[in-house]
């Protein structure tokens, strides 16, 4: 399942500067580009606003500006426009990134052509990985007192001149295992990583935009990890490298109990087999959890996640509406519940057939149990 058919970055001039399409039939590069610039000279003429939204019968189209660009995407109507304008800001944030602040992006200076690879799989990772939408980053939780230590080691690496204050990381697969960046860096910095792998080499490094500033951004394997540093742009590496290393080895000898692979996260550890998937974010952390389905045909795992990023787009906009905390929607052989309770968000997809409307709320109350237990 696509969750945008169609993606576009156009220049307001009238320039297309990037187009892919992901699923179902392209669009029309010259029309959408017509279409866009003038509707938003429209709105901008008329209203006084800038567009956001276009709704047909079968789909629709989701504009976000950034700076002198439009970016655009195409989905089908069982996407809510929240979660499509959510997707569009985290691919905005990444430009931004990569490419520094939107008031400075030219031709020059904003090529995405160079990052097509980031791009493409950004989009296709979306169905199966809700942190985009929701905000958040995909995390291994660890002991207390695991993760104090490694605190204390992770933070020996930020003594050495020209690395940030907060400037460190360890990411194990395509999950954070420790960060001492903040929620939106690490999410950056995790997303470019998954979008592109160390793969064959130790050490990569790339100039990256970060509280108004560019930076050097390091990313070096360490046995089973890759271990991420932020330098300021002009310091050196080579201080910096004989850091890491001294770290490798403290790291090696502090023989930590974390794991060497990335653990499976399995529906049955939260929810009994009435329930059919679960989406948890903490929205103080950002961690998120979306277990794996419980093994089955693929058309039927297609059919369950369709049907859940179906009804999660209504359930979150619901939520977002003031001293809403809930949300329950019945439909053919599905039931679906949303509740937010304080920084907790849960959101579970359950069968008909298997749970009635009296069950749910205990129901919920046992997963957000399990959930605050495995993620405290």
């Amino acid at each position: 399942m696509s969750i945008v058919h169609n993606f576009f970055v156009l220049h307001k001039a009238g320039q297309i500067y990037f187009a892919k399409n992901f699923s179902g039939d392209p669009l029309d590069q010259s029309l959408i580009l017509g279409f866009s610039s003038a509707l938003s000279n429209f709105c901008v003429t008329l209203l006084g606003d800038e567009v956001r939204e276009v709704i047909a019968q079968k789909g629709r189209i989701v504009y976000r500006e950034y700076g002198q660009f439009l970016f655009v995407a195409h989905s089908n109507l069982q996407t809510g426009s929240g979660a499509i304008q959510a997707v569009l800001k985290d691919v905005g944030s990444m430009c931004e990134f990569l490419f520094g602040s939107c008031e400075f992006w030219d031709e020059d200076f904003f090529d995405l052509r160079g990052a097509q690879d980031i791009i493409s799989t950004y989009f296709s990772k979306l169905a199966h990985d809700p942190s985009a939408v929701v905000g958040g980053v995909n995390q291994i939780f660890l002991d207390q007192d695991v993760h104090d230590r490694l605190d204390r080691l992770i933070s020996f690496l930020e003594s050495q001149d020209g690395v940030c204050g907060s400037g460190t990381m360890l990411i194990l697969g395509e999950s954070v295992l420790y960060s001492r960046f903040d929620l939106h860096e690490t999410r950056m910095i995790l997303q470019y990583h998954r979008t592109r792998p160390l793969g064959p080499y130790s050490v990569r490094y790339s100039p990256v935009y970060s509280s108004g500033a560019w930076h050097n951004l390091y990313l070096v394997r360490l046995q089973s990890y890759v271990l991420v540093v932020m330098a300021y742009i002009d310091k050196p590496f080579e201080p910096i490298r004989k850091k890491i290393d001294e770290f490798r080895v403290s790291f090696i000898q502090s023989r930590l109990e974390i794991p060497v692979e990335e653990p499976p996260i399995l529906l049955r550890l939260f929810a009994k087999r009435e329930t059919l998937a679960l989406l948890y974010h903490n929205i103080k952390t950002g961690s998120t959890i979306l277990p794996q389905l419980r093994p089955g045909p693929e058309v039927q795992q297609k059919e369950i996640m369709s049907s859940f990023w179906s009804f999660f787009s209504d359930a979150s906009a619901s939520l977002r509406t003031p001293g809403v905390t809930e949300f329950s929607i019945c439909q053919d052989q599905y039931r679906f519940h949303a509740r937010s309770e304080g920084v907790h968000k849960l959101f579970v997809l359950m069968s008909t057939e298997a749970v009635t409307s009296e069950q749910v709320p205990s129901i919920m109350a046992d997963i957000l149990k399990n959930v605050r237990t495995f993620a405290p």
